[in-house]
Formats: C-alpha cells, sequence, structure tokens
C-alpha cells in the first residue's frame, strides 16, 4: 500500500494577524488602503457566522422533514482570545465599545485662539492672527471634557488652521477657545456615549471599525485574508493577574465576511506588555496591597437588526445599555472590608493605575476611575494556607465618570502614549 501524500498547504494559527481601521461617516464605510489600518498583537481571532436559516418543513405526502433550505439574514460574531493589552492599541476597542472620547496633548508652540464658534465636522478654524500652523502636526482644541487633538493639513495660513481629513472635528466649540499644538505623550480620556455631548451624535452610538484577518488560506482574490466591515464591540474583559501580565479579551458584532482590497502585513510598534504586579488599586482612597487578581467586565447590548431592504446583511448592528462588573481577589485577607462593604452597602470609589514607567513619547499607562463601586458579593476564601475574599460587583452610574457627552457612567478609562488620535 503506497501512503498518501502529505498536504503541503497547511497554514499555522500563529501566522495570524489582525489589523482594525476606524470606519468612515461613522458605519460601515471601510478603509481599502493598508496605510489606514493598525496592526494589533493578538493571542487568537475566532470568527463564527450567523445565518438565519429558513426551512420548508411542510407536509408533502411524504416523511421528509426538510424539503427546502435557505438563507435569511446573516452576520458573524467573533472573540478576542485573551491576549496582552498594549497600551497603544487597546483604546481601539474601548472606544468602540465606549464611545465618548476626549484627548489632550502635551503642550508646545505655537498657540491660537478661535476667533469664531467652530462646528462639527467643520472645515478651517478661524484664529486670531499667529504663526501658520505645521502641515502633519496635531493641535489641541479646548480643554477639559471638550479637548480634542487632530491633525494639521496643508494650507494654514496665520489666520486659518487647516484641518486634515483624516481627523475631523468632533466637537462643537465656542468662540475664543484654546488651540494649541501638542506632542506625546497625549492622554485619551473614554467613559459612555451618551446623547447630551457637543459631537451632534444624539443616538449615543459610537465609532464602528473595520476589522482584517489575515491566515494566509489562499482564495480566489481574498489577498490571504477577510475582512469584516461594521465592527462593534459587545464585551470587553481586562484582567490583572499578579503573576502575568495586563490583559484582555473582547466579543464583537460583524458584517459577514468580505474580502480585503490588498494584502495585510504586519507593522506593529515598539510598546511592550506590562507585567500586571506594577498596577496599583485603590478603594475608598486606600491603597489596597493584598489584589492578587482582578477583572472589569464591560458589557454592551448589540442588537442586530435586519430588514427587508434588498441586502441580506443587517439594516443596523445597534448598541444599547452597558454593564460594567468587576471582581476582586484579594489574598490574604488583611481586614473584614471586602465583607463590610457588602454588608453596609457603602458604595466606596475605586481606581487602579498601571503605567510602564516611561516618559514623554515612551510613556504609557492606563487608568481606570469609578466613582461608585458597589459590592454585592465577598466570599471567604480558605483554599490556601491564609484566609481571602473574592469580592465582586458592579461600577454604578454617575455624573463624575461621565465624559463630553454628560449624562452618568459607570466609569471612565484613561490611556496615555504616543497615539494623537484614534
Amino acid at each position: 500500500m503506497v501512503a498518501p501524500n502529505p498536504p503541503t498547504g497547511v497554514y499555522p494559527v500563529c501566522e495570524q494577524l489582525l489589523l482594525a481601521a476606524k470606519e468612515a461617516g461613522g458605519f460601515a464605510v471601510s478603509p481599502t488602503s493598508l496605510s489606514a489600518y493598525t496592526s494589533i498583537p493578538i493571542a487568537g481571532f475566532t470568527p463564527s457566522p450567523k445565518v438565519t436559516w429558513i426551512e420548508d418543513g411542510s407536509m408533502w405526502g411524504d416523511f421528509v422533514k426538510t424539503h427546502d433550505l435557505q438563507q435569511g439574514p446573516i452576520w458573524m460574531e467573533s472573540e478576542i482570545k485573551e491576549s496582552p493589552l498594549y497600551g497603544d492599541t487597546f483604546p481601539i476597542f474601548a472606544f468602540n465599545l465606549m464611545g465618548d472620547l476626549t484627548t489632550t496633548g502635551t503642550a508646545g508652540s505655537p498657540s491660537w485662539t478661535a476667533s469664531s464658534a467652530i462646528t462639527a465636522g467643520a472645515g478651517p478654524i478661524a484664529v486670531t492672527s499667529g504663526s501658520s500652523a505645521v502641515a502633519g502636526t496635531f493641535i489641541q482644541i479646548d480643554t477639559a471634557s471638550n479637548a480634542e487633538v487632530v491633525k494639521v493639513g496643508t494650507g494654514s495660513t496665520a489666520t486659518s488652521i487647516v484641518i486634515d481629513a483624516t481627523t475631523p472635528i468632533r466637537f462643537s466649540h465656542l468662540t475664543g477657545v484654546a488651540i494649541t499644538s501638542v506632542v506625546a505623550p497625549f492622554s485619551h480620556s473614554l467613559s459612555l456615549l451618551n446623547p447630551y455631548g457637543s459631537t451632534g451624535v444624539t443616538t449615543g452610538q459610537g465609532p464602528t471599525h473595520t476589522f482584517v484577518h489575515r491566515t494566509n488560506i489562499p482564495g480566489p482574490g481574498n489577498n490571504f485574508a477577510w475582512s469584516f466591515a461594521y465592527g462593534v464591540m459587545s464585551e470587553i474583559s481586562i484582567m490583572g493577574k499578579a503573576s502575568g501580565a495586563l490583559t484582555w479579551s473582547g466579543k464583537l458584532v460583524h458584517f459577514s465576511r468580505a474580502y480585503p482590497s490588498f494584502i495585510p502585513t504586519p507593522s506593529f510598534s515598539a510598546v511592550r506588555m506590562i507585567p500586571a504586579w506594577k498596577g496599583q488599586t485603590t478603594v475608598a482612597s486606600s491603597i489596597l496591597n493584598d489584589v492578587t487578581e482582578w477583572t472589569i467586565t464591560l458589557t454592551r447590548q448589540v442588537e442586530t437588526t435586519p430588514t427587508a431592504d434588498g441586502y441580506q446583511q443587517p439594516y443596523l448592528i445597534g448598541r444599547g445599555n452597558l454593564d460594567a462588573a468587576w471582581k476582586l481577589t484579594l489574598d490574604p485577607a488583611l481586614d473584614e472590608g471586602p465583607l463590610s462593604h457588602v454588608l453596609t452597602n457603602d458604595q466606596p470609589t475605586f481606581a487602579y493605575s498601571i503605567s510602564n514607567g516611561g516618559s514623554g513619547a515612551s510613556l504609557v499607562s492606563m487608568a481606570v476611575s469609578a466613582q461608585v463601586q458597589a459590592y454585592k458579593d465577598s466570599p471567604l476564601k480558605a483554599d490556601k494556607t491564609f484566609f481571602g475574599w473574592d469580592a465582586s460587583g458592579e461600577f454604578i452610574g454617575n455624573t463624575t465618570n461621565a465624559g463630553n457627552s454628560g449624562g452618568r457612567a459607570p466609569l471612565s478609562l484613561t490611556f496615555q502614549n504616543a497615539v494623537p488620535t484614534y
């Protein structure tokens, strides 16, 4: 007997690559150039088709159950396996899920003052006379919860700053606001997008992204990859374990598979993962040094809505309410604090911060802030040498953690890095 020839066309999982790009116009308008995409290191990406099957189960005078099977609406859902959290690329996913983003930079020169009101999506900014802004540099418009960073385009003058088309103005701003040249590090504050902000978005729907997944599996014109448009995050978990790295995982809903118009090639930044032991947890303004593991899970209600519009893909992939759950493992137990928070329902403040220890453009950090941390359970752990606690609960909506769009939010995330805009 002759042994069969072994296959030569096999495609190792280690060759996979994930890229992401914000879609133009808000929804399902995918960039077609590789330069618009960011390469993201992940441990695994698993897309799964969701097909609404339509069966003909009518009686045909025989014992056959199904006489016809056709496709109804179709979309896909994917999971991102637990992966190191890189502080320059992860905000892409958090922005998608939460929707409210303000950005500030490190002040440079020159600076200006807006000589008229600025409208979201507007063209050149009218400014008081000064130095002409240099194309390719970045400017910060306004301050605090109205702050945003945009890229300077070509053709600016001493009284007019042209904005590059890749970074349109997202907020409306009043006459007289400060406009400043900025450099790294940039600080990005993310919160829940509500329909009250100055972005002109009254639906509470944040940005969507196209995700390109390279598998190297060949196909007719597939460029060795799949493209998933209209990507909406439905869940993000951020995790820290003292013996491991700061990590995250996620779930998303998107259109069915298409093919990118380019061959995806990786272009990773030099940012490294951060060991979780570098993090610091604070509850009720007191530092907790006995936290061995923690998890924050943000779950967004996402609904796919197919309509009879002649297209098989959903008409809308829409976001609803956001739930923010948390878990803390404290080992050893140093006091009865976690149990007391449950029994008294005092709902303390919560903060977490971690940094790579860099400075300037090399700084990468993440901070979590929650004004109201509700403890719902805190069983005593007795499975090791010393007693410990397994505390869990929810972050509660409040006005302190709200962003530009006002209303309430359960928490805010702040990232510092060398990325000017998302």
